[in-house]
């Protein structure tokens, strides 16, 4: 009896078994593709991006008695006769188009789909229908009628801002930088933020934002925050200080630039961010910002830069500039071609190709008649420095721009280079005169300086190609030596070379064996907050 009984119950398992099963699976699999968020409209900001969910759902009671793999994909045909416009193919991104469903599962895993808002206008509402394309797990399955939907997608009216400190104006797009030049006043400091990264492949030639001002005094004061975001691909050929702004009066701070391709045809000094860096009384302030890119001017202007023609009335800080500079003419430097009185770069490096015709710098190319009180403190580069003379790793010509018959010995511009480290692989001349030594002046550190500048604890690459021409090899006339620090009360002392009258390098010392830019920027106090020393040239934090 109890082994009847045993059978029975053991029947009766089966039976309940198989109806649960029914109940969770009542026939083929119906699916549906579903969002996250499930929003009725997806809104993108201009320039943004935003991220969705895609997942495959199985309806109440029609779920697949098997582990099942799907394949989704855009169905761009479906958008026909509908009121919707496709969306662009250009503005979407699947990670994966592949999901997978456990047995009775009622929803797969998810594939990610990134939405951007390339070639999209306001005020049109986009379709971006996808379907699920095939089933791998089960016989026979349908698509929901009734759940199926499209992913429908608007290019979001973001919040423009008024141009107040507390209220900047706000920039997504590349309209949005060109309409910066409606917004500039010559009575108030005008603020702008950057809400995205901007492309500006569509500007053929941009007009930089204070080139001459409303009265020609370039009197447009700007706040420029790029927070943390880049502009990419900037060309500009103006007539005046081609550059994004022309002359930066006010600040331009967290920011990069990449691939700008500033072209200076006429009798204008350029650079990337300005043809001037402050002028006069109206200051121009840079921090954390980083330029990669070329400048090359054709026209018959001195004054050419990574980022700044001329250092008007400046302080650059924090910055870094990649760059590929070049010039027929004078004063040509990986940040700024030449520096009037009291400009400032400090925590900063450069790398590339900087060229010209003679006082070339791997940070600057010097200073003109008035510049005085000209800091460079705590900065490096890596730049190849090329040109005539008066050539060097940081600074080119720093005595002044004084006429021939004055001595370095007689000037006291008060100029300061401290802790710069002059890490560049060459500073090579193209003296085309064999044997003519009066003007072959090359340093390692600053090319020409006057003896009484402040020259402190500057140390040099000790295995870097120095001057050896590319036309006649000086190396023998011109050697490497330390020297020791230098100031007004203890004017530098330099090596004399027969026939070489204006010949006053400075070199520093040479790095010790083994030594990385990171470890001797340590050694000299450079600021970790500043900077991250955990690879061989420090980076900016």
């Amino acid at each position: 009896m109890k082994k009847y009984i045993s059978i029975i119950l053991t029947l009766s398992l089966l039976i309940l078994a198989s109806a649960c099963d029914k109940d969770k699976n009542n026939g083929k699999p119906i699916l549906y593709v579903g969002f996250e968020p499930a929003a009725e409209v997806v809104e993108v900001l201009p320039g943004g991006q935003k991220t969705i969910v895609v997942k495959v759902y199985a309806e109440e009671g029609h779920v697949p008695g098997n582990n099942v793999n799907l394949t989704l994909k855009v169905d761009a045909g479906a958008v026909a006769g509908t009121s919707y416009t496709l969306f662009p193919e250009s503005s979407y991104e699947f990670q994966s188009m592949d999901v997978m469903m456990a047995k009775y599962g009622k929803s797969s895993s998810s594939a990610t789909l990134k939405l951007s808002t390339t070639g999209l206008e306001y005020d049109v509402t986009y379709a971006l229908p996808i379907v699920i394309d095939k089933v791998e797990g089960v016989d026979e399955w349908e698509v929901s009628a009734e759940k199926q939907k499209f992913l429908l997608i608007k290019k979001a009216q973001p919040k423009q801002g008024s141009g107040t400190q507390e209220d900047p104006y706000l920039l997504y797009e590349p309209k949005d930088l060109e309409d910066m030049h409606d917004l500039l006043s010559d009575e108030k400091m005008v603020y702008f933020r950057m809400e995205a990264d901007i492309d500006m492949s569509g500007i053929n030639d941009w007009e930089p934002l204070n080139w001459n001002g409303s009265d020609g005094t370039y009197n447009y004061a700007i706040d420029f925050d790029g927070n943390d975001h880049i502009i990419s691909n900037l060309k500009c050929e103006w007539a005046s200080y081609s550059s994004f702004f022309g002359v930066l009066y006010g600040s331009c701070h967290d920011v990069t630039f990449t691939n700008a391709i500033i072209t200076c045809a006429a009798n204008s000094g350029c650079g990337i961010l300005g043809g001037y860096c402050g002028t006069g009384d109206k200051h121009g302030e840079v921090n954390r910002v980083h330029v990669q890119g070329t400048v090359e001017l054709t026209g018959s202007k001195t004054g050419v830069g990574g980022m700044f023609g001329v250092l008007g009335n400046g302080t650059i800080t924090a910055s870094s500039a990649d760059v590929v500079v070049s010039s027929p003419q004078n004063y040509v430097g990986g940040i700024f071609g030449y520096s009037k009185k009291d400009g400032m770069v400090s925590d900063c490096w450069t790398s590339g190709d900087i060229t010209g015709n003679q006082r070339v710098g791997g940070i600057g190319g010097g200073t003109d008649k008035s510049g005085t009180g000209v800091k460079v403190i705590n900065c490096y580069s890596t730049a190849k420095v090329h040109g005539g003379f008066a050539l060097g790793g940081i600074g080119g010509h720093f005595n002044l721009d004084q006429s021939s018959s004055v001595s370095p010995m007689t000037t006291y511009p008060d100029n300061t280079f401290q802790n710069c480290i002059a890490w560049n692989e060459e500073v090579r001349a193209n003296s085309t005169a064999e044997g003519d030594l009066s003007h072959y002046s090359c340093g390692m550190v600053v090319g020409y300086t006057s003896a009484n500048n402040t020259l402190v604890g500057c140390i040099r690459r000790p295995d870097a190609v120095y001057n050896t021409a590319i036309f006649f090899d000086y190396s023998d006339a011109f050697s490497l030596y330390d020297q020791n620090d230098a100031s007004a009360s203890s004017p530098l002392q330099t090596s004399a070379v027969e026939n070489a009258t204006f010949n006053f390098p400075y070199h520093g010392k040479a790095a010790p064996a083994g030594a990385t830019v990171s470890s001797i920027a340590q050694g000299m106090g450079w600021s970790a907050e500043i900077w991250d020393f955990n690879s061989d040239l420090p980076k900016l934090r």
